[in-house]
């Protein structure tokens, strides 16, 4: 018996040896990974691995949600330092902004329906596709099919993003309407007032995003629908938990809201808590936009913009920088 009790209390300090080299191996080989020194990645579970046709038709719970199994994310390049700033996919409102958003901010865009927001949307994830930027689309009223078709006007490739882990939806739409999800990559939430899974579900695709860059997108379709179902506090309340979250992960937000459904303190109280704002407006045939907040711009005024089909142009502003 004390032979064998050796022999254990030996393989024992073996095996921890053996695991100090391997601790040693792994941080010298995240010396030579690229990887910025002073990015910190918030802990997640790495990315699943890309499921099997048989396996893409299995769910997996997620509080009160139902999750499909995620694409095989594979970065194709160590991460990049964080710009400063990022485009919105629209040259003369790049050029109103100063080049761009700054990453980590959260926009809210404010619009009559057809007046401007939605286009504005579908150019930021466009361009954020085209960026290889990773951009998460959280959908309350709108179809995924529906998101796709119009993102896919300005980027073609919407399902080969899709499929390489840059576009992830979560789909609160569907159960809503007694449909199953478009995506087979899609995050489906029970019902509107499940904002617990929601919470959850958006910092797990956060986390699989920031195994690829150190920031990334997100598309809020819409705030409309929970102004509506939620109670005012707890809409607020969870608006400023979700919103200070994306912050601190660098996420660069656009929360589309429609203008006209709600008294001008709920729409104050929610741009509070955004570190800027777009507007729209519409008078008579005329549709003008405004922005407010979000550091230094060309102009504060009201600015007519002229809408095309996939896009907008902007009218004549003054060309010195305000605050």
């Amino acid at each position: 018996m004390d032979q064998k009790d050796k022999t254990l209390q030996d393989l024992k300090q073996l095996i921890s040896q053996m695991q100090q080299l391997l601790d040693r191996a792994q941080a010298k080989l995240s010396e030579f990974d690229g990887t910025p020194q002073n990015y910190q990645p918030q802990q997640a579970p790495p990315p699943p691995r890309a499921a099997s046709p048989t396996q893409h038709t299995t769910q997996e719970r997620i509080g009160g949600s139902s999750r499909m199994r995620s694409p095989q994310i594979m970065p194709s390049q160590p991460p990049a330092a964080r710009p400063e700033k990022l485009l919105v996919g629209i040259e003369k409102l790049d050029e109103l902004l100063g080049a761009g958003i700054r990453t980590g901010s959260n926009v809210l865009l404010v619009s009559p329906p057809y007046a401007g927001k939605d286009t504005l949307a579908w150019n930021f994830i466009a361009s954020s596709l085209q960026d290889q930027v990773p951009v998460m689309i959280i959908t309350t009223d709108k179809s995924i099919n529906d998101i796709k078709m119009e993102v896919s006007r300005i980027y073609p490739d919407v399902n080969g993003a899709e499929s390489a882990g840059l576009l992830r939806f979560i789909d609160v739409y569907s159960r809503s309407i007694q449909t199953q999800t478009q995506s087979q990559y899609a995050v489906t939430i029970d019902n509107l007032i499940n904002i617990s899974s929601l919470l959850k579900a958006t910092d797990v695709i956060a986390g699989q995003f920031l195994t690829m860059k150190p920031y990334y997108r997100l598309v809020f379709i819409s705030l409309t629908s929970y102004v509506n179902e939620l109670d005012e506090k707890v809409f607020l309340k969870f608006i400023q938990q979700f919103a200070q979250k994306r912050k601190s992960d660098y996420c660069t937000s656009l929360y589309l809201l429609e203008a006209g459904l709600f008294d001008k303190k709920v729409i104050d109280a929610i741009t509070y808590m955004m570190d800027g704002s777009i507007t729209f407006k519409s008078e008579g045939s005329k549709t003008y936009l405004k922005v407010e907040g979000l550091g230094t711009v060309r102009s504060r005024d009201w600015i007519e913009v002229f809408l095309h089909e996939t896009s907008f142009e902007l009218g004549a502003f003054t060309l010195e920088k305000i605050r």
